[in-house]
């Protein structure tokens, strides 16, 4: 690692896009010494040119406060993404860079340093220094709940962004569990009340009413989470900047994707864990992760036909584990009294049985869970992300599990369902990043504002 490059020395801000090595950063995020706010904010004004940062391309000037740094881990890949934001344009990738490897058998400090070649590799390939970043790693732990806060004026009242934020704080700090963190809290459903009653609105900013009711959806996951990815980024010389969810990424990603039915049920089966959301009018209204993946179904085809890994990966690309019972029976019967036949051949009837087990058994118990709890309705779509989607006979087979049509990927005739998913979880990522950042420069200079007022109001009164 380039010790002039990754360094704690600077502060923590951002990202500078320049053409040279080491770039002088603006501390303008997440900074507790309003002094050097201030500092910073006249220096902008007196020198604008140091604050605007160019790549190598000419007329392209991009903000540091507008440049975000990704890193995303799955059980088989690290990526980086760097991407600019613009309120009017939209915000865009500038550079992605990703390492293959196996996640969860690396050590500590080979996870640090994966993590930190993908990283220099997104920035150097954009011209960019990072400085902070936000991370996403998808776990096992992942689950959700719904939680309702509210904000109660008294007086019917203009609601303003104070009403709103306060109503979302009384819903995040319900309680999670001993064994849970809060990584996220997603507003699902608005409520204002006023002398006519209540009603529902998209956004309650600018609604007149007496008090404001907020339904939020909880994202948790396993306590130590949050610290497990802080002395992750830590052992680079860099700050976590924020944490963003796998599962609200993937939503982010594929929403603008899929039809808007009434109800959409999103599955991503990746290597370890399975992901299954709930959509409903737009809004994601569950989401819970499971520890069943493609290396376990592997690992029983090692187990009960006693073969190789490999073997059994091959064996999971020939499969179609929507043939009925007694079509697999007489294949296995055939396939037994053939001797000349291929011995992948000869497995091929017990791997479908053992596959079909396996996979209905896991599917019927989440089908089940969702009727349950009232998220599996008669009309809808399943769309089926992922490794998986490759599996053969995968989308007849969950149609009889969960009774509605199912669609590989986002449904799109020009995309490889089981390879777009990492161009939905980059869209995901950069999106969710993107509101967190403006989150922050917002809050920021909202605090600088007070501060500066407070500092004037000082000056300027009359001595007593």
């Amino acid at each position: 690692m380039n010790k002039a490059t990754w360094t704690d020395e600077h502060p923590p801000a951002t990202t500078v896009l320049s053409d040279r090595p080491n770039t002088e950063s603006t501390n303008l995020l997440r900074s507790n010494r309003w002094l050097g706010r201030v500092a910073d904010f006249a220096r902008q004004l007196g020198h604008s040119s140091s604050t605007v940062s160019v790549s190598k391309r000419p007329g392209y000037h991009i903000a540091p406060e507008h440049l975000v740094v990704i890193a995303q881990v799955s059980s088989r890949r690290v990526s980086a993404t760097v991407a600019a934001l613009h309120q009017v344009h939209g915000d865009k990738v500038v550079a992605h860079k990703s390492i293959e490897c196996d996640w969860h058998r690396l050590s500590q400090g080979g996870k640090q340093e994966a993590l930190a070649e993908a990283v220099r590799l997104a920035c150097d390939s954009a011209g960019v220094e990072a400085y902070s970043v936000y991370m996403s790693m998808n776990d096992a732990s992942f689950a959700s709940r719904l939680a309702v806060g509210w904000a109660d004026p008294g007086d019917e009242v203009v609601l303003t962004e104070h009403e709103r934020l306060w109503a979302l704080k009384r819903a995040r700090d319900q309680a999670t569990g001993a064994d849970q963190e809060l990584i996220d809290a997603i507003p699902v459903h608005w409520t204002v009340r006023d002398r006519g009653g209540e009603r529902d609105v998209v956004d309650p900013v600018g609604e007149r009413g007496s008090r404001l009711t907020c339904q939020a959806l909880l994202i948790t996951a396993r306590r130590g989470y949050t610290e497990e990815l802080r002395s992750l980024v830590a052992g680079l010389g860099l700050e976590l900047e924020g944490i963003i969810a796998h599962p609200v990424a993937l939503f982010r990603g594929i929403s603008s994707a899929i039809p808007r039915k009434a109800s959409t049920v999103i599955i991503d089966c990746g290597a370890r864990c399975t992901t299954i959301l709930v959509r409903r009018k737009d809004r994601l209204v569950h989401v819970e992760t499971y520890a069943f993946g493609g290396e376990d179904l592997t690992r029983l085809l090692v187990e009960k036909l006693h073969i190789t890994v490999s073997q059994a990966e091959d064996l999971k690309r020939d499969l179609d584990i929507s043939q009925r019972a007694d079509e697999r029976d007489n294949l296995m019967g055939q396939q037994f009294i053939w001797s000349d036949v291929r011995e992948r051949h000869r497995l091929l009837g017990p791997a479908m049985s053992i596959m079909s087990e396996a996979v209905g058994g896991f599917f019927r118990a989440r089908a089940q869970e969702l009727r349950d709890h009232g998220h599996l309705v008669q009309h809808g779509q399943v769309h089926l992300v992922g490794r998986a989607s490759s599996l053969g006979g995968i989308a007849l087979f969950l149609k009889d599990i969960f009774g509605l049509t199912v669609v590989l990927g986002s449904g799109h005739k020009q995309r490889d369902p089981s390879a777009e998913l990492a161009d939905v979880l980059v869209s995901g990522l950069v999106c969710t990043a993107a509101d967190l950042r403006r989150t922050h420069l917002t809050q920021q200079q909202s605090q600088f504002r007070k501060t500066a007022s407070g500092v004037w109001n000082w000056l300027t009164r009359e001595m007593e």
